[in-house]
């Protein structure tokens, strides 16, 4: 007789031996002992499709207790005229989720309040960081992208914008990143949406009085990832195996080419400020995807193009001076470092020409301009040990007060790099200042605050090391060429009228501004010092 080939249930089941007799109808000795009905386990894809069938049953089975509801009964067929339709456990699924979300949105928020943000968005956050292009039809993408909706309702306006108590928007804010947790880590999602909507909160990223809802570093990866998988990224970047059957129809459509250039500012932008490598370069995907976008896009999408510009060439400026690797010294009293910068520099200046005149007053690309000229100069700054002190935070305990340059002499191109810094820190400041500040909260806090604070603490650091007595900077830069006072004082003017908008601060931006106050009372602090220790010269 011929052996069995496979072993009982019941063995399978327990992962032991089954010690099968040579005639197929027998039992095994564990089956027989236990007077156990011995059954030969079905093939591996009988069970696998077994396996299958059993988890969409109990899918559907969920779906149907969630529709009991709906005005039709079983959920499982809709009905028009004479015609009926059949719908997927899938879809049924897909549906419970959806209806679930939205009647948590509009338990909170209206849907003529919905329609009003959604307005407001495409001419405030929508239009000052063009990054999704939202349909002004509330019911549309109530049906296509309930998640994106969410996402911009919750992450992209203050507290008092949404007309929510403090209660509820610090709810809104956790359940939407629940919401995005469950589906791209519990069902594993996969779709263009669901990347605008990380990028949207990754922007525009909140807080609540508990804490940081998620790490906006963590999830601009994490949609950089999903973007790969889908296939919007180009064929450079081999998405996962297991995202094939997930992949974007049309990757050469506006949306998925703004996408995945929206992701690589995210990536630049977050590469800069924590001085990592950035993961994903500038390629001949990302230049057909950004000139692709200026001949067929829309007229935000122009704005936003000169954004991604712009954000490539700091992406340069770091790589050429050596930003991203904190062990290399690249010395600022070296004619040769000065040929580079003067060609960086070069660069900077040709973005500025062209971009397009009706840009030209841009108050948000001012500030982009000239901080990319401040990266260039920092390396006036820079020793061969400080450099990991350039990173975010941007905060006085992180200020190399002690560790600068001290050279003997200087030659002519520094001086005129340390007035450039200077120069440049003043503008970034001065310009944010005169900003609106209801477009100051529209940008995003992801990148806009903290711009503006890198700059600010860039100029901390150049006035301490040419006030320092005994350093050479100070013959170039005197103590009154900084203007601390009346920095300090127009970014707490800035601050007081964005908490008017912002009495609660909800919003990251209104916060990182609040907390320049530390300015005055270090500045007064380190006056103090300075004026002691000047007093000691003169007593000596």
């Amino acid at each position: 007789m011929k052996k069995r080939s496979r072993a009982c249930e019941e063995c399978h089941r327990l992962k032991i031996k089954c010690d099968v007799s040579t005639s197929p109808e027998a039992t095994c000795e564990r089956c027989r002992r236990n007077n156990l009905e011995c059954m030969p386990t079905a093939p591996r894809l009988q069970r696998d499709r077994i396996n299958e069938l059993e988890a969409q049953i109990q899918e559907l089975r969920i779906a149907l207790q969630d529709q009991n509801s709906s005005t039709t009964p079983s959920g499982s067929t809709t009905t028009s005229g004479s015609i009926t339709t059949s719908r997927s456990p899938g879809s049924l699924l897909e549906e419970s989720h959806n209806h679930a979300l939205l009647s948590f949105l509009d338990a909170r928020i209206p849907q003529s309040k919905q329609q009003d943000l959604l307005y407001l968005f495409a001419h405030q956050a929508g239009a000052a960081w063009p990054i999704v292009r939202l349909p002004m039809e509330l019911d549309h993408i109530r049906a296509k992208s309930p998640i994106l909706l969410l996402s911009v309702l919750v992450c992209s306006f203050t507290q008092a914008t949404q007309g929510t108590e403090l209660d509820v928007h610090d709810e809104l804010v956790r359940e939407t990143m629940r919401i995005l947790g469950d589906e791209i880590i519990g069902r594993g999602q996969r779709s263009i949406e669901l990347v605008q909507a990380l990028l949207v909160t990754a922007f525009w990223n909140k807080v609540t009085r508990k804490g940081q809802q998620g790490s906006c570093y963590q999830i601009v990866q994490l949609a950089a990832d999903m973007a790969i998988d889908i296939g919007i990224a180009g064929f450079s970047l081999q998405p996962t195996p297991v995202s094939y059957f997930s992949r974007h129809l049309d990757s050469t459509s506006l949306e998925a080419r703004r996408t995945w250039l929206a992701c690589f500012v995210a990536l630049s932008t977050s590469a800069i400020s924590i001085r990592r490598p950035n993961p994903v370069p500038w390629d001949t995907h990302l230049e057909e995807c950004l000139l692709d976008l200026e001949s067929r896009g829309e007229p935000t999408d122009m704005l936003f193009c000169q954004i991604v510009r712009i954000t490539q060439l700091i992406q340069e400026i770091s790589n050429h001076l050596c930003l991203f690797h904190i062990a290399t010294f690249v010395d600022a009293n070296d004619f040769s470092t000065h040929a580079t910068i003067e060609t960086l520099k070069n660069k900077v200046e040709a973005w500025a020409a062209q971009i397009p005149p009706y840009l030209a007053s841009s108050q948000t690309l001012k500030v982009w301009g000239h901080v990319a000229m401040v990266h260039i100069y920092e390396l006036v700054v820079h020793t061969p040990t400080n450099k990991a002190s350039f990173a975010a935070p941007f905060i006085p305990g992180r200020l190399p007060v002690k560790d600068f340059p001290k050279p003997a002499t200087i030659i002519f191109p520094l001086k005129t790099a340390l007035e450039g810094i200077v120069y440049n820190c003043h503008a970034v400041i001065e310009t944010a200042a005169e900003m609106d500040p209801a477009l100051v909260l529209s940008l995003p806090t992801f990148c806009f605050a903290p711009t503006v604070l890198y700059a600010l603490y860039v100029l901390v650091t150049v006035l301490v090391a040419a006030t320092d007595p005994a350093n050479t900077y100070g013959q170039c830069l005197p103590k009154d060429s900084f203007r601390i006072e009346q920095c300090g004082f127009k970014l707490r003017s800035l601050t007081a009228c964005m908490k008017e908008f912002d009495p609660t601060l909800t919003c990251w931006t209104t916060r990182m501004f609040d907390a320049t106050g530390w300015l005055e009372e270090w500045y007064n602090d380190y006056n103090a010092i300075l004026w002691r220790y000047e007093a000691s010269l003169v007593n000596q």
